[in-house]
């Protein structure tokens, strides 16, 4: 780019800081019903199971829903809000005491808990001021990815809001969009790094370190993975850019920012494969999700979101919503087809494209393209189907970015009218298997959503065909990016409820007499709602899990139960989990169970049995001791305790300290999950812990007073530390070297 004359930085600097501001503001203008208390962001008003009155928003419901996957409560919600409880209380969240019968905490990785953003969680709709923390970065990090590119400001700006308000952020809003923001930054790192290369100047890995140790914190693994491979397409590309004689000195400055940001990240990464090999993964295991694809009868839903209704509204696609990660919309596709047949940073220009075409090939199992699944390591292990959207996106945003600039300087109306054609094209196209399936969409958000998609469509013809009458046709195609974004974006936001009634006094009761005991739910209270409210609850939904507690489970509380996630049954027809509550009330009570959790009314056929075993004889086994207008609180019999030690006096002082006096040398046994990393001290000196029983955890105590003390730490953490601050010394020095370069050499 030329150098900017002295008297245009002034208009200039005027000129970024409006595109910066825009950026900011715009997810907070369009999510400002849910930050003014319009509609509720809350997930406690949909997941929790102690809602009640719940009333839609403006599309109704439910559904259609505001997201996709309801991990936005059951794992982001509740077990990122008990890791920030953790961090402000002084504490690393390495352990959750409040899930199962203890588990991994930042080693499950969806909590996200080492997070700098996940301290939001703490605050009353702090997931909402994160993902808005998100948005705004990741649009911050697109803005300045597409000027280090060359773009025009209109065209970074069009792009950025339409990263900002992509596909996966409209629809997804669980773990999977907390690594979205760092994909476009590492971009710029590997932008910035190449700038100072190609200029003679010292390398500066900075972005590039923060962007990875980011992706790795944020806390989905997998999307940071499949991210990465379009970043190691993007270094390679890019280093055919460089001169020759710079071209590996390049390729290792990037290498060498990445490790660093792993470096940064050891705690985390650390964390979740010591955890791995101990846990059940579900689908993830074996062949993973190698044979999985799309159904093409969906396909339409790739440049008409809503063609299908809001989510989970139409009948018949389940599977389609359950699967899909986002969307291109008809905008971002028609100036994605015009930019990738730019001359400038041509190569660029045609990696970004082959990367659409294979994704999206691998989703919807085009042959030869679907068998890199196999292929790419890892690949398969990942439901790469659902979290390669944010990448092809972003490659998208970019394409079209690069497409408003040619366009603002040397318009080509018959490149953009094969682009608007081609795309009407495949969107006709699309409309066979959905006939040949009989998908017909019904509704009015599938109806207004078609309507939409051909408006936009028209819009973008009427400026192809107009191109040489219009005074700004760039403008033009950026405020149809623009509009088209920012409306998809708002279909779900308007689908949360606008009131909702929580019933917490049965939460108080629990929190009041729980003790160090625990409660299973059959309804009330979701799983890992017990993380969020502080109260130890068996049950789970979550992966991983840990793989001895998961047999455990189907050994002696519930056969009929699905280990992964710990919410569905193995056989929808056998005994339900009430069931298994009547049939193993001893079971249940020998690990701690104190209650046992049911809806207010148990006519369901699913509680049965339990419904004739409390109408039966008066009994001590189960007897309700709660109830209000959403549970009923059942109290088993004599529950194990949480602590216990023949022959000795026990003052527990929380679930990791304990008081002690023993008349001889005495066992401690104490109902937490063993697995590696657990340390106790006796007296202050360290004591092994070995297994009681199956799953437990048991200890030698000495006659006389004893104090005990158990901490868990990941095994081999220290390195992890020792890492990090190697991690952390290199960036300071390359960031520092990297802005004392000054000239070029």
């Amino acid at each position: 780019m030329p150098p900017i004359e002295p008297a245009e930085q002034p208009s200039q600097r005027r000129q970024l800081a409006i595109c910066v501001a825009i950026v900011i503001l715009a997810p907070l203008l369009v999510k400002a019903p849910l930050l003014l208390g319009i509609l509720i962001s809350d997930p406690l008003a949909l997941y929790s199971g102690i809602a009640t009155n719940v009333l839609p928003g403006p599309f109704g419901g439910f559904p259609p829903m505001p997201t996709i996957d309801p991990n936005i409560a059951f794992t982001s919600h509740t077990l990122g809000h008990r890791a920030a409880l953790d961090i402000l209380s002084g504490h690393l969240p390495w352990w959750n005491h409040y899930e199962g019968v203890g588990v991994p905490l930042a080693g499950e990785m969806q909590a996200a808990a080492l997070s700098p953003l996940n301290v939001l969680l703490a605050l009353p709709n702090g997931q909402l001021y994160m993902h808005l923390s998100l948005q705004i970065i990741a649009g911050l990090s697109t803005w300045a990815l597409l000027r280090k590119l060359g773009c025009v400001p209109l065209a970074a700006l069009a792009g950025a809001l339409a990263f900002e308000f992509n596909g996966t952020f409209a629809w997804l809003a669980n773990a999977i969009v907390n690594p979205v923001p760092f994909l476009p930054m590492v971009l710029l790192g590997v932008e910035n790094l190449r700038e100072h290369i190609a200029e003679g100047r010292r390398g500066n890995a900075a972005w590039i370190a923060i962007g990875i140790a980011g992706s790795l914190y944020a806390g989905f693994p997998e999307v940071a993975y499949l991210n990465g491979l379009l970043i190691v397409v993007w270094t390679l590309v890019r280093a055919a850019s460089v001169p020759g004689a710079t071209r590996g000195r390049f390729v290792m400055h990037v290498a060498v920012g990445g490790l660093v940001g792993l470096a940064i990240a050891a705690p985390i990464v650390l964390a979740f494969f010591d955890y791995l090999p101990l846990s059940d993964t579900g689908g993830h295991a074996g062949d993973g999700f190698a044979g999985v694809v799309m159904q093409r009868s969906t396909l339409l839903g790739t440049w008409m979101p809503y063609a299908f209704g809001g989510i989970f509204q139409l009948r018949g696609i389940e599977g389609f919503w359950g699967a899909i990660g986002g969307y291109a919309g008809i905008a971002l596709s028609v100036l994605a087809l015009y930019g990738m047949c730019g001359k400038r940073l041509r190569g660029l220009r045609i990696a970004l494209a082959v990367w659409v075409l294979v994704t999206l090939g691998m989703t919807y199992g085009v042959p030869g393209i679907h068998a890199l699944a196999r292929i790419i390591p890892g690949v398969k292990y990942a439901a790469f189907f659902r979290y390669f959207p944010p990448s092809w996106e972003l490659a998208l945003c970019v394409l079209s970015a690069l497409a408003l600039t040619d366009i603002g300087s040397q318009p080509r109306p018959a490149r953009l009218k094969l682009a608007v054609a081609a795309t009407a094209l495949a969107c006709l196209l699309s409309l066979i298997p959905m006939i040949q399936h009989h998908i017909v969409p019904t509704g009015m958000i599938a109806h207004g959503g078609a309507v939409f998609g051909l408006a936009v469509l028209l819009a973008l013809a009427v400026v192809a065909w107009r191109m040489d009458v219009l005074r700004s046709p760039a403008t033009a195609l950026a405020t149809v990016l623009i509009v088209e974004s920012v409306v998809n974006f708002l279909v779900p936001t308007l689908s949360h409820p606008r009131h909702s009634t929580v019933h917490l006094a049965g939460v108080r009761y629990l929190q009041d007499n729980l003790g160090l005991n625990r409660f299973a739910t059959f309804g009330p209270i979701a799983p890992n709602y017990g993380s969020y409210f502080g109260i130890a609850s068996i049950n789970y939904n979550d992966l991983p899990a840990p793989s001895d507690w998961t047999h455990y489970v189907n050994a002696h509380l519930d056969s009929n139960q699905d280990p992964i996630p710990g919410v569905t049954r193995h056989d929808p027809n056998g005994p339900s989990a009430a069931d298994s509550l009547v049939a193993n009330r001893e079971a249940y009570a020998r690990i701690g169970v104190r209650y046992a959790l049911v809806p207010s009314n148990i006519d369901a056929p699913d509680f049965r049995k339990l419904r004739d075993y409390l109408a039966g004889p008066p009994n001590q086994d189960l007897k309700e001791v709660y109830r209000d207008e959403v549970m009923r609180i059942l109290e088993l019999s004599a529950p194990a305790p949480y602590f216990s030690a023949p022959g000795c006096t026990i003052t527990p002082q929380d679930r990791d300290a304990a008081h002690v006096q023993c008349d001889a040398p005495s066992k401690l046994s104490r109902l937490e999950l063993f697995m590696p990393g657990w340390r106790a001290t006796v007296n202050g000196n360290e004591a092994p812990i070995a297994r009681s029983g199956e799953i437990f955890q048991e200890v030698e105590l000495p006659a006389g007073h004893a104090d005990i003390q158990f901490r868990f730490l990941p095994p081999h953490m220290k390195w992890a530390y020792l890492a990090l601050l190697l991690g952390c010394l290199v960036f300071a020095f390359d960031a520092l070297r990297g802005y004392r370069s000054g000239k070029p050499r």
